[in-house]
């Protein structure tokens, strides 16, 4: 039986039966596993301890051959309570959850999405703006994940797309140029370009303090990023339909 001591972010949670309940998490040195915790249901019925991107230190065991670990002495490292309370962040959390447990395959190790998570959060607690932490948070775990790799490099032949004519080919990763893109490549906005290597290069707290990022560049990424995202997975995530209906989008 594998053991793992470690600290997680709560990506989801599911009832098992009236007492327990299957956790999905993002661990620090596991990457995504699930796993049961036992009479979690009576336990933590008023508390914050299991809410969505809240972050735990837990242990583990895993039995060989068993789909779900379980989990064990959970405990408070910090709350995502206050962002679940504010309404411009509070329906963000269950939209950045779904991303993470898409994205990231089970049981692989994924430290660079662990500090994503923990970075755009604190960076939303300390004032950074909702739409420009999710664009932020989409650009790097697409990247992270292989979907969206390198930066505004033709995918094809290397040049610097920074100066315009990219476009957004789903047979390959990344973006190419027009002398690269094969027909029905998807043109990319200049705006989503500048912003997305601004992205790449800076902190989420450091762009939010010099206000990078106006609403038609945010809005350029975001279109580039969701339509990523949409011909990777075939469909739209169910957290990200919400929000557009909340905003009403389409």
């Amino acid at each position: 039986m594998a053991l793992l001591s470690t600290t997680a972010f709560i990506l989801r949670v599911d009832a098992l039966s009236e007492k327990d309940v299957a956790l999905t998490l993002l661990t620090r040195d596991g990457g995504v596993v699930r796993a049961a915790l036992r009479g979690a249901r009576r336990r933590f019925r008023r508390g914050a301890l299991i809410e969505l991107l809240t972050e735990v230190s837990v242990t583990l065991f895993q039995k060989e051959g068993s789909d779900l670990a379980r989990a064990d002495g959970l405990e408070l490292v910090r709350s995502a309570f206050g962002l679940a309370s504010r309404a411009e962040t509070a329906m963000l959390l269950p939209y950045l959850a779904e991303s993470l447990s898409t994205f990231l395959p089970e049981a692989e190790e994924a430290p660079e999405a662990y500090r994503l998570v923990r970075h755009v959060l604190d960076a939303l607690e300390e004032g950074a703006p909702a739409d420009l932490a999710a664009r932020y948070f989409e650009a790097w775990l697409l990247r992270l994940s292989g979907v969206l790799p390198g930066g505004t490099e033709c995918a094809g032949c290397g040049r610097d797309l920074s100066t315009g004519g990219a476009r957004f080919d789903p047979e390959l990763p990344g973006l190419v140029g027009n002398e690269c893109a094969p027909p029905g490549a998807v043109p990319v906005a200049g705006a989503a370009l500048r912003l997305l290597a601004d992205v790449r290069r800076s902190r989420l707290d450091e762009l939010a303090r010099r206000n990078a990022g106006d609403t038609a560049s945010l809005r350029a990424l975001e279109e580039l990023l969701r339509e990523v995202r949409r011909r990777f997975l075939g469909h739209e995530l169910k957290s990200h339909r919400f929000l557009e209906t909340l905003a009403g989008g389409s």
